[in-house]
């Protein structure tokens, strides 16, 4: 008798909770239907229902469908059979919703609130997809082979249809953003198709911008490179995203760096494609060298890789390394210049756009080149990969405008391998020098400054209440992505989803950086004004040190250092700033007449 209590119990239960779970919102658009899905927050225990920016502020009818037979589903007090229409008035007024099981009817059943919230001005990407969890479940995600064909359709703010495709394959990509929650994805449609305004491809990438709170980061380099570099720049555009009818966010929806009609349009019989990568990921790729000084290079290929082109690659990549190294820029392997390994014009645009990014990848990894076959020459791009930007770092040094970065190698703790060898050796040849003031002044500037002054608030406005949705919808992981958060932040605690209205304050950050670090290039290029560097070594035991804690300030020359940083923990008092060369004491207001490296010194169970 108990085992059949439990068992009707157990019944009951889970006959409400397949009702919930299964429980589909089918709208109607263009005579067309789209099918949404709910999404509870677990802080609250609360249902959401995110639509599309075409039912902003409009009634929205939807057909409800649940598994038939099991029970019903009561909205606000009415009931309502699977198939049958239920209208939100568009208002985000929260509605009760009630499932009973088919044997209780006269019974109270499991109630729940849920809210409608609709979207604004962006376009609606959809995927569906067999195994959606499989695809996405796994926080850490360590296995980004896994993919799902399915089924692709986009549509405008306004509902109309865009694009309709089968997909080969739909799956998780990136690197550090993989093992976020808020997954980035890769897909490639049947056929070559042409969506938002970009040129028609297979390939195509959802980035999630899950560590930038402006959203834009990536949008806006992009487009700074797209405008300023003749060679092929990918372009990207901001949607929401659904899989399998559940809302997944602001994604910024970019074509994919490949050679491919329409992309890099070379060919792989004819060209390589590298790609610099961080040491402790090139021993997991199929392709990779490194270089006899320690680059590490990953080597994108869908033909493979021989070994005789493995040597040869190999051994270009070396003749190079050599050039950058030597004094004179002639390599001591093949006996050429510089200039004949290499398109400076080309690695001088690249080194601009991360320069003017504060990218903390500089150098390091995201930086794509090509050669050709025949004759070695290497080319630099495009330009990929711009979450952790414009102060938005997990590195210190990057967080500084008023520096030239790109010209550093940095200095690491030991066992960091990963260096900005190569961007920072360019530099030191006096041509190649040249060549980036002369873009700077000439096609860069203005582009960046008219980015600033203009094209962030337009982003910003337009995926304004894609931000709040976004936020909301991932808030519960999302406050440990962001590499940084602006000063005046604070965690949302209280309130209703607007409480995720902050991006403004991420912009105005963005802005600020963008603001000094044209005034300091213009100082250092255009003005001609002599700057020392200060390299400022915090070598703290309490400090990580691994993303390493040293800076580097550009400090014009017979002007007072500031802002120097000052690191405390509990027991440890710090004593400031000293000269490595002499032990003098360098403090905010010393005046700098020279290169210089100092070191901050602390003093253990001084701070009681």
């Amino acid at each position: 008798m108990l085992m059949g209590i439990f068992g009707l119990s157990y019944l009951r239960r889970d006959f409400k909770t397949d009702i919930m779970e299964n429980l589909v919102f089918e709208g109607e658009v263009n005579g067309e239907s789209i099918e949404l899905s709910m999404w509870k927050d677990e802080t609250d225990g609360k249902y959401y229902l995110f639509v599309p920016s075409w039912f902003y502020g409009e009634k929205g009818s939807f057909i409800l469908h649940y598994p038939q037979g099991s029970g019903c589903v009561l909205i606000d007090g009415t009931r309502y059979e699977s198939g049958e229409i239920w209208v939100d008035e568009g208002d985000e007024r929260a509605h009760e919703i009630e499932i009973r099981a088919a044997f209780e009817e006269d019974k109270e059943g499991l109630k729940f609130s849920m809210q409608v919230l609709a979207s604004q001005n962006l376009p609606s990407v959809f995927v569906a997809i067999e195994e959606k969890d499989g695809v996405i479940s796994d926080v850490e995600f360590d296995n980004k082979q896994y993919l799902e064909a399915g089924y692709l359709e986009i549509r405008d703010v306004n509902g109309s249809l865009l694009c309709q495709q089968e997909l080969d394959r739909f799956k998780v990509r990136g690197n550090l953003t993989a093992t976020q929650e808020k997954k980035p994805f890769t897909f490639s449609t049947k056929e070559a198709v042409g969506i938002l305004g970009m040129e028609p491809a297979i390939k195509w990438n959802l980035l999630s911008n899950s560590s930038d709170g402006t959203y834009i980061r990536n949008k806006i380099i992009s487009d700074l490179a797209y405008e300023c570099i003749d060679a092929y720049e990918p372009q990207g555009e901001h949607v929401e995203l659904y899989v399998n009818g559940e809302y997944q966010g602001l994604y910024l929806l970019m074509e994919a760096v490949e050679f491919a009609e329409n992309r890099m349009e070379l060919g792989e019989d004819d060209y390589w494609l590298l790609e610099m990568e961080l040491a402790e990921r090139v021993a997991l790729e199929p392709f990779s060298v490194t270089t006899q000084e320690g680059h590490n290079f990953v080597i994108h290929s869908e033909m493979g890789i021989t070994e005789r082109e493995f040597e040869e690659i190999e051994r270009c990549l070396n003749d190079v390394e050599s050039a950058l190294y030597a004094p004179d820029g002639v390599s001591r392997i093949s006996g050429k210049a510089l200039n004949e390994l290499m398109d400076l014009e080309s690695f001088a645009e690249a080194w601009l756009v991360q320069e003017l990014s504060g990218d903390h990848d500089t150098g390091i990894t995201s930086q794509f080149m090509y050669a050709n076959k025949k004759d070695g020459i290497w080319y630099a791009g495009p330009v990929w990969d711009f979450d952790g930007i414009m102060g938005n770092v997990n590195t210190p040094l990057y967080a500084v405008p008023e520096a030239l970065t790109t010209s550093i190698e940095i200095t690491r703790p030991e066992g960091n391998q990963n260096k900005n060898r190569w961007l920072a050796a360019m530099w030191k040849h006096e041509a190649f020098q040249e060549i980036v003031k002369e873009k700077y002044e000439r096609v860069f500037r203005n582009e960046y400054e008219r980015i600033r002054v203009e094209e962030i608030d337009r982003y910003t406005e337009q995926i304004y209440r894609a931000t709040v949705l976004d936020s909301f919808r991932w808030h519960k992981s999302r406050l440990g992505w962001w590499f940084t958060r602006p000063k005046e932040y604070s965690d949302p605690i209280l309130g209703d989803y607007t409480r995720f209205d902050t991006v403004e304050m991420f912009t105005d950050d963005v802005k600020e950086f963008m603001k000094r670090k044209i005034q300091f290039l213009d100082k250092i290029w255009i003005e001609d004004k002599e700057f020392c560097i200060v390299e400022i070594r915090n070598p703290a035991e309490f400090l990580e040190q691994w993303n390493n804690q040293t800076l580097y300030y550009w400090v014009e020359k017979g002007t007072a250092i500031e802002n120097l940083p000052c690191y405390e923990a509990p027991d440890y008092s710090f004593d400031g700033y000293y000269k490595v060369t002499d032990g003098t004491l360098v403090m905010n207001g010393t005046v700098i007449e020279e290169d210089c490296v100092i070191e901050g010194k602390w003093v253990k169970g001084a701070a009681e």
